[in-house]
C-alpha cells in the first residue's frame, strides 16, 4: 500500500481528505500557500508546510485540491489559477525524484482541464512524460460542508478518472478500505460527470422551489405534498429514470401534463420559468431525432 501522500491544497477538500487519510494509516503531508491554515493544522499535530518549505518532497502520490472557479472572479479569468500554480509546484518537485508518482486531481474542474492544461504544466516542469514517468487521475469528491470529513470516511461512491491502468491501479490501491462501488473510468469523464453530479442537485433543488412558490401562491402546504411525491414519482425512487438514452419524454401523460400545466400557470400569471425550459428541451431533442431518422432514411 502507498503510504506517503501530499494533499496540494488544504481548504475544506483537501483537509477531508487529508484526515481521512491519516486514519487509514497513510503519511499525510498538507501543503498550502496559506500560512494560517498551515500554523493551524500544524497546532492540531499534522504535518504541514508551506508551498515554499517544501524542497525536496517525500511523497508517492501528490493530491491537487485547490479552490476553481469563483462566483466573484473576473470574466476575463478561467479560474484555473490556483489549480496551474499548484501544479507547477508538482511539476518541479516530480523533478528532483527518480520514483514513480502520481498526481491526482481532487478539485471541481471542466472536461479537458486535466489533459489539456495541468499534465502540460506538469510535463513542462518536471521534464517527464506523463503515462510514462508518472501518472494522472482525476477523483471527483462529493463531500458536504456539513459534514465532509465523515462523507470521506463513509464514501457511498469512489470515482477513478485514469490516464491509463498504471495510473487507475495505483489509486485504487489508496481505496481500499472503502465499502461502497469504486468505478474506473475516462479521466474527461470523471471530470464532467463531477459538474452533472452537482448540476443534477441544483436542477432538482429549483425545480422544488419552483413549483413551491406555485402551490404557495393558491394556498397549498408543501410539506404535505412534496413527501408525496417522493414516493410516487419514478424520476426520484428509481435512480437510473431518465439517465438512458432513450430519446425524449412521450407517451400519454408527460406531454400534455406538462403543457396543461404551464398553460394553466400562465392563466394565474405565476412564472414557471424551469418547467416552461423542460419542455423546450424535450422539443429539441424530439427535432434532432426526427432529423437524424430522416438523414438515415434517405440513405
Amino acid at each position: 500500500m502507498t503510504k506517503s501522500i501530499f494533499i496540494v491544497g488544504s481548504g475544506l477538500v483537501g483537509q477531508a481528505t487529508g484526515k481521512g487519510l491519516v486514519t487509514k494509516g497513510f503519511k499525510v503531508t498538507f501543503i498550502d500557500v496559506r500560512t494560517a491554515i498551515v500554523n493551524q493544522l500544524r497546532q492540531q499535530g499534522y504535518e504541514a508546510f508551506e508551498v515554499s518549505e517544501v524542497k525536496k518532497p517525500d511523497a508517492e502520490i501528490f493530491m491537487l485540491s485547490t479552490p476553481t472557479y469563483s462566483l466573484n472572479q473576473n470574466r476575463n479569468r478561467s479560474g484555473l489559477d490556483f489549480i496551474k500554480q499548484a501544479a507547477t509546484s508538482i511539476g518541479s518537485w516530480l523533478s528532483k525524484t527518480d520514483k514513480y508518482c502520481l498526481v491526482v486531481v481532487r478539485s471541481t474542474v471542466l472536461p479537458g482541464t486535466t489533459q489539456e492544461i495541468v499534465i502540460p504544466i506538469l510535463e513542462e516542469y518536471s521534464g517527464k512524460n506523463a503515462g510514462r514517468d508518472f501518472g494522472v487521475c482525476m477523483n471527483p469528491e462529493y463531500l458536504r460542508e456539513r459534514c465532509d470529513e465523515e462523507d470521506f470516511s463513509n464514501p457511498w461512491i469512489v470515482v477513478i478518472g485514469e490516464l491509463d491502468r498504471q495510473s487507475g491501479d495505483l489509486l485504487e490501491e489508496v481505496y481500499q478500505w472503502v465499502n461502497c462501488p469504486v468505478y474506473r473510468i475516462p479521466i474527461k469523464e470523471a471530470e464532467i460527470q463531477k459538474f452533472i453530479h452537482n448540476l443534477c442537485n441544483a436542477a432538482k433543488i429549483s425545480f422544488f422551489n419552483e413549483v413551491r412558490l406555485v402551490c404557495q401562491r393558491i394556498g397549498l402546504d408543501c410539506e404535505k405534498i412534496f413527501p408525496l411525491v417522493a414516493q410516487s414519482a419514478e424520476a426520484i425512487w428509481n435512480p437510473l429514470y431518465g439517465t438512458r438514452d432513450l430519446g425524449p419524454f412521450g407517451g400519454s401523460c408527460l406531454p400534455k401534463d406538462t403543457i396543461a400545466f404551464l398553460s394553466w400557470a400562465k392563466e394565474q400569471g405565476m412564472e414557471t420559468p424551469l418547467t416552461d425550459a423542460v419542455l423546450k428541451v424535450n422539443e429539441t431533442v424530439k427535432k434532432r431525432l426526427e432529423l437524424v431518422t430522416s438523414k438515415v432514411s434517405r440513405s
